[in-house]
């Protein structure tokens, strides 16, 4: 049965695997690796943003927002005025189903991205991770994606973010220095920027 089972998932990884290569292996191999994994953020980043756009009321997400920002600024000003944060206790009851609320919202684009979302992920890391198709046509490379100026990587934290990934990720390359990144820590920086950028294009609160 488990043969069975590994059997089925080899033959549909073989089959994603093949269909990505057809549309995207001819840039891996003309492109720069950071401008292709850049490149792959943004889609990822439009896709996602595309889902928010117009799967979560972005008016009530907004009521939302400036209904939770009125009440952190009643709590500051009440401080510790046992008699003020007593009248609060019905309003905080009701920005707690706020918050409820508004996290259903925002899991709700999730549904129909995560597939696609780690498909793209599988896909990254099957040509950028060690042994993965760059690695094996240029076995010289060292896993180094882009080379950070130093200041910018310590105002990232660059040092610390590398000490996790060692924590719960084995086997793959040596870290070079703490102002470089990999096909994993690029992706994530690209990511982040791409994600703010498209929420101020598209409107999305």
């Amino acid at each position: 049965m488990f043969e069975f089972i590994t059997s089925i998932f080899d033959s549909i990884w073989n089959a994603f695997i093949g269909a990505m290569n057809i549309v995207f292996l001819p840039l891996v191999n003309s492109m720069d690796p950071a401008l292709f994994i850049l490149a792959t953020a943004f889609i990822v980043s439009f896709i996602i943003n595309l889902a928010t756009k117009f799967l979560v009321n972005q008016d009530r997400m907004a009521e939302i927002k400036e209904e939770m920002q009125a009440f952190q600024k009643k709590a500051k000003a009440a401080g510790r005025d046992p008699e003020q944060m007593q009248a609060l206790q019905a309003e905080q009851m009701k920005m707690m189903g706020t918050q409820m609320e508004m996290m259903k919202m925002s899991f709700k684009p999730m549904i129909y991205t995560w597939v696609p979302i780690i498909a793209i992920f599988a896909y990254l890391r099957y040509i950028f991770d060690v042994n993965g198709v760059y690695h094996l046509a240029n076995p010289e490379w060292n896993g180094a994606i882009v080379q950070l100026p130093v200041i910018i990587s310590k105002i990232l934290f660059i040092d610390i973010w590398h000490w996790i990934g060692g924590i719960f990720y084995r086997g793959g390359f040596e870290i070079i220095s703490g102002a470089v990144l990999g096909w994993l820590g690029w992706y994530i920086l690209c990511s982040m920027g791409t994600s703010m950028l498209l929420r101020k294009l598209m409107g999305i609160k």
